[in-house]
């Protein structure tokens, strides 16, 4: 180990100290804590001290050392492993370092000769097979102890990590209920903050996607029966069945439900499987998320494609751009005479423009900041426009679609003015928050607009029995309980995990 100023090199290393012969050299309350330290570690412990603290006494007292009652002599450190010079007078530390240099001896003086030492007791809790140790190279010994004593409270937490879920969707709330819970923005980053200041929360990442929004979790016991990821979510107020908790096995089969799109309001939609890839990786970036939630989502996204393959012949497979289109060629739209406006530049509002929309005679792309490349493929049908100047177009658009990802309303009450009033208009909302203010409806009869809420009860009536699609996919994930048993035992201090 060196020491320059306020840097220190050393290496960290837990020695194997059961039944090796070790020297304290001094009786006092330090003397005494090294002295635990070693009788933890199985070593065999001698004390040199002309006297000793009543704790020291109590050891001698019971046998787990031996005592020699006088002053440190040289010879005192032959045949040690490593010996702790923790007297009172620095001149005798110093001594007691100098014999054990002369021996090749480790040793660890516990006053200012430590620069010179072989190396410092970094502050240490253990708890069942588990030991954390912090350090800080004997320069703040104090902040060591404040840091373990934060991270020991946490340790102790660590006994089982449990999958759980908390969140709405759509089949809790409707679209105007659900709205103030979403998290965009500022509130997103807020709410992690909030979840990463917690106890007992292993890791997490939160999924918000248009029509769910939740939070997914490995988490101590004493947190899943706690309910604060509940209050950190703002469901409170919240009747219980508008809102759902999940933990266990139950977290698990839900995780696998929404990764296949089977909760998802067109169900059988691929977008959420790459909605949930994507709320990982941001929980990674920000240090949300690690190994634990990483085992569990790819776990989940192995089971979901059994669960695609075996269900997606009973349903009407869409995804929510094609359900666009179904619902417009049901509401009697001719796509080939009609000039569509499309907000956003997303994966939603891309995959309209570049592959769903290629009949639509002509279509105004509108964007906030990026600016989007237009498909060679729509040369010439595509115009684009920015948000700011979205007024002046509006009054030639037959439909709109909004897919945006914004905090608020996007098309509102100041818009009013610049639509054709004689000109019937079909304004699809799939944004979450919604991207289109619903007083725009009553502006007149020739208005029209339909949230995602509207595009799922007219979905509905067109689905199989969805009760009995649910029910073969809950069996499916049963089968794979396997997989979910062993992560969860994996997390249990003390359990080796299951073989596969």
């Amino acid at each position: 180990m060196t020491t320059d100023g306020n840097n220190y090199n050393g290496i960290h290393i837990n020695l194997l100290l059961a039944g090796r012969p070790c020297l304290v050299v001094g009786g006092g309350k330090v003397a005494w804590r090294k002295i635990q330290l070693l009788l933890d570690a199985g070593a065999q412990v001698s004390v040199v001290s002309p006297e000793v603290s009543p704790e020291v006494a109590e050891l001698i007292e019971k046998s787990l050392i031996t005592h020699d009652v006088r002053p440190f002599e040289a010879h005192d450190v032959e045949g040690a492993t490593l010996v702790y010079a923790a007297t009172n007078s620095r001149g005798v530390n110093r001594k007691v370092l100098e014999n054990c240099r002369e021996k090749n001896i480790l040793c660890c003086c516990v006053d200012g000769n430590w620069a010179q030492s072989d190396f410092t007791t970094p502050a240490i809790a253990r708890h069942n097979q588990l030991t954390l140790s912090v350090s800080s190279g004997g320069n703040d010994c104090r902040q060591s102890k404040l840091v373990k004593n934060s991270l020991e409270r946490h340790l102790k937490m660590m006994d089982a990590a449990n999958l759980v879920v908390v969140g709405t969707d759509h089949n809790h709330l409707t679209v105007e209920e659900r709205e103030p819970y979403h998290l965009t923005g500022h509130r997103f980053e807020r709410a992690g903050f909030m979840i990463m200041q917690l106890w007992g929360i292993h890791e997490f990442m939160i999924l918000n996607t248009c029509n769910r929004v939740e939070v997914i979790a490995v988490v101590s016991d004493e947190t899943v029966e706690n309910g604060i990821l509940r209050h950190v979510m703002g469901f409170p107020s919240l009747k219980e069945d508008k809102y759902y908790l999940k933990s266990g096995r139950a977290a698990y089969e839900h995780l696998c439900l929404v990764t296949a799109g089977m909760l998802s309001q067109t169900p059988g939609e691929n977008h959420v499987t790459a909605q949930m890839k994507e709320a990982l990786e941001s929980a990674k970036q920000r240090r949300w998320a690690g190994n634990m939630i990483q085992e569990w989502v790819s776990s989940a996204l192995h089971v979901s494609k059994d669960l695609k393959n075996q269900v997606a012949p009973l349903l009407h497979s869409y995804e929510i751009e094609d359900l666009v289109l179904k619902y417009l060629e049901a509401k009697g739209q001719d796509l080939a005479s009609a000039t569509i406006m499309v907000l956003g530049t997303g994966t939603i509002g891309k995959g309209l423009v570049k592959d769903r929309l290629s009949k639509a005679e002509k279509i105004i792309w509108c964007y906030h900041v990026n600016k989007p490349e237009t498909p060679k493929s729509r040369e010439g049908k595509v115009e684009l426009c920015t948000f700011n100047d979205m007024k002046n177009r509006i009054t030639e658009a037959d439909i709109i679609v909004s897919a945006a990802d914004a905090p608020g309303h996007i098309l509102h009450m100041a818009h009013a003015p610049f639509f054709n009033q004689e000109r019937p208009v079909m304004a699809i909302d799939l944004g979450m928050p919604r991207n289109i203010d619903p007083e725009l409806d009553d502006l007149s009869s020739d208005v029209t607009i339909v949230d995602l809420d509207g595009l799922k009860y007219w979905y509905r009536r067109e689905l199989a029995d969805m009760n009995d699609i649910l029910a073969r996919c809950r069996a499916i994930v049963a089968e794979h309980q396997h997989l979910y048993e062993k992560i969860a035992k994996s997390y249990r201090i003390g359990e080796e995990p299951a073989s596969s």
